[in-house]
């Protein structure tokens, strides 16, 4: 009885010295493991008495730096940024909300493009279930829409910017990529079982098409893989469908410390490969 008892505290003992050096060893690093040291950047509080006051967008250009950190700060970061974002979108009194003037001749088709904003969005920025015909000289409200998708298969996450900045982020459920290499494409089109011109339109599910094949589409609730793209759920399928419109730039991430930023003449690191 004896001799179990002193292997089991010489056991105790051990598991406790390995503990004791795994925790000096993560403090030791250059960037804190907020995890499992309960300090948080000032950043985070500055930023919530802004929101408390109101003043959204200071909220969020304080939170971008924090938002690039793949901690868990960076994470609480992103959560705060995209709810933030989102309301600043979706909000017709918004700073940023524009009117458009209906010309004569134009389309509800003609008139999304020339506002560079998604057929979605303009239905919920005017609290339209079903599209009216267009008579000259009336208004619509519209956000003008330069969001870019990065989709990073290695965190399994599907982000947005605008320009660098982070705007917010979905979790990939599923996908089915075969590809091996960092990539960029476009974002061809929103596919959906009805065009605007049809009265559910506003309810009925989208699913986003890829130039170089492929989709960010819903994942089915039998949780199979037919369809090559990328797996999100309904709901967020759907919000995306309204942030970025066709056209916007999609770039995938595949390789190691890739950054979220496809190469450019200005930005020539490396050519993305299928």
């Amino acid at each position: 009885m004896k001799l179990t008892s002193l292997i089991s505290n010489a056991k105790a003992c051990f598991s406790l010295a390995l503990l004791i050096c795994f925790a000096a060893h993560t403090f030791a690093q250059d960037e804190p493991n907020y995890s499992l040291w309960p300090q948080r950047p000032a950043e985070l509080e500055k930023a919530r008495h802004l929101i408390s006051k109101g003043e959204l967008s200071e909220a969020i250009k304080l939170l971008q730096p924090l938002a690039a950190q793949a901690t868990i700060i960076g994470k609480e970061a992103r959560d705060i940024i995209g709810a933030l974002r989102i309301q600043q979108i979706l909000d017709p009194k918004s700073a940023s909300i524009q009117k458009y003037t209906v010309r004569r001749g134009d389309s509800w088709i003609r008139m999304i493009k020339r506002m560079n904003c998604s057929q979605a969005l303009v239905m919920q920025l005017n609290g339209l279930m079903d599209v009216p015909s267009l008579k000259p000289g009336e208004t619509y409200l519209y956000q003008k829409l330069d969001i870019r998708i990065v989709i990073n298969t290695l965190d399994k996450e599907l982000r947005l910017y605008e320009n660098d900045n982070f705007v917010c982020a979905y979790p990939i459920l599923a996908m089915k990529d075969t590809g091996k290499r960092n990539f960029e494409t476009k974002l061809k089109a929103e596919q959906c079982s009805a065009t605007i011109y049809q009265k559910h339109y506003a309810s009925t599910d989208k699913t986003l098409l890829l130039a170089a094949g492929g989709y960010i589409i819903d994942k089915h609730k039998s949780g199979t893989i037919y369809t090559p793209g990328f797996y999100l759920s309904r709901q967020h399928c759907n919000e995306i469908a309204m942030l970025v419109r066709p056209g916007a730039s999609v770039y995938i991430i595949r390789e190691k410390n890739s950054s979220t930023t496809p190469p450019t003449a200005t930005n020539p690191a490396a050519t993305p490969q299928s």
